[in-house]
């Protein structure tokens, strides 16, 4: 399901987590290598969030996209407040 950021206007795709709720991702498919201990994460099509690298020698392990609250400059507007 393709959309706008209503923050910053950029494109945005969504995609259903395991639990069905719905994270916005930025468009394009990017590689990754599968790493536990990665600083990188992704969504996969599937919805699932991995932990990655996404700069590396080699085969990637996959194709998923980056979470957009990660890459939108106003994120922290939609953050919910800890109560």
């Amino acid at each position: 399901m393709a959309a706008t950021c209503k923050s910053c206007g950029a494109p945005i795709v969504w995609i259903e987590s395991p639990k069905h709720k719905w994270i916005p991702c930025d468009e394009g498919l990017i590689p990754y290598l599968e790493d536990r201990s990665g600083k990188d994460a992704v969504v996969t099509q599937r919805g699932e969030i991995i932990r990655c690298r996404l700069a590396f020698d080699g085969e990637p392990t996959g194709m998923g996209r980056m979470a957009h609250w990660a890459t939108c400059p106003n994120a922290d507007q939609h953050r919910r407040k800890k109560a």
